[in-house]
């Protein structure tokens, strides 16, 4: 029966799926990697500026939390900063990840769009 359902659904007959997870979180790790040698001010996201306080290097963002309409300005420092970027970076991908696996309507548990 399992065999069938994984022939349907398109689903691999092997155990492919950890190989390929491997692979992304490897090219994940490689262009961590690659970004360490620019500097964060070349590659900021949207909304974050660079502010000096004496010797400290901070990147701040201005916004308004949920369910208040003061606006707060959020810093954080080089390490934190770096930490920050690299959580972005695996939510993007999993987020990609997903829409690729929710392309096919058959494989998000939608048989009536088969």
């Amino acid at each position: 029966m399992s065999l069938a359902a994984t022939a349907v659904l398109g689903l691999p007959l092997s155990d492919d799926t950890p190989a390929a997870d491997a692979r992304k979180q490897s090219a994940v790790a490689e262009s961590a990697a690659d970004q360490k040698e620019i500097p964060i001010e070349g590659r900021l996201p949207p909304g974050f500026k660079v502010k000096k306080r004496g010797k400290f290097t901070l990147y701040c963002k201005t916004e308004t939390p949920l369910g208040t309409r003061f606006k707060s300005e959020t810093c954080y420092d080089e390490p934190n900063m770096r930490a920050y970027m690299l959580a972005l970076q695996e939510n993007k991908s999993d987020v990609d990840r997903i829409r690729n696996i929710c392309s096919n309507p058959c494989a998000c548990g939608m048989p009536e769009a088969c």
